[in-house]
């Protein structure tokens, strides 16, 4: 069942923050994935779109196909929720790549888990070391090793 016209009661292309460069959004893409059905994420949750995880209000996307456009856009509101955590979150100074492979991290874990995270506690002690390494904390499921070894990767890179 196709939802054409279906806006999520956003604008009709709503922006990400000013904050995350298009490398970081296709970053994420690449490794979310984009897709316009639903389906179970390796920890066997409903998702749609890129990681989109359907929520109980939004049963109706178990049923839907979404179109190009509407992916977009669900992908563009659930940055804002990421970009705050990380604002709320990080205390020290950061180059792009630090933030990028940030976002990444925290739009696959969630802004709760990635508050609470050994990454930001040991980032907001100025441990960019051992931030880096705290990445690897997160490769539940086994899947998502590659994709923390990169983000630690791009995280340590310099600008």
């Amino acid at each position: 069942m196709a939802m054409v016209g279906v806006s999520f009661g956003l604008n009709p292309q709503p922006e990400p923050p000013a904050q995350i460069p298009d490398q970081a959004l296709d970053m994420i893409k690449h490794h979310e994935g984009v897709k316009t059905k639903p389906y179970q994420c390796p920890a066997k949750l409903w998702t749609i779109g890129v990681g989109h995880l359907i929520k109980a209000d939004e049963q109706w996307m178990l049923n839907a196909t979404l179109t190009d456009q509407q992916v977009e856009d669900l992908f563009r509101s659930d940055l804002r929720w990421c970009d705050e955590a990380l604002t709320d979150a990080v205390r020290v100074p950061l180059n792009q790549n630090q933030m990028d492979a940030l976002y990444s991290l925290c739009f696959n874990i969630g802004a709760d888990h990635f508050k609470s995270s050994e990454v930001v506690q040991h980032l907001n002690r100025n441990d960019y070391n051992g931030a880096a390494n705290a990445f690897m904390n997160w490769v539940t499921p086994a899947v998502l090793e590659p994709r923390r070894k990169k983000e630690k990767a791009l995280f340590l890179t310099d600008i």
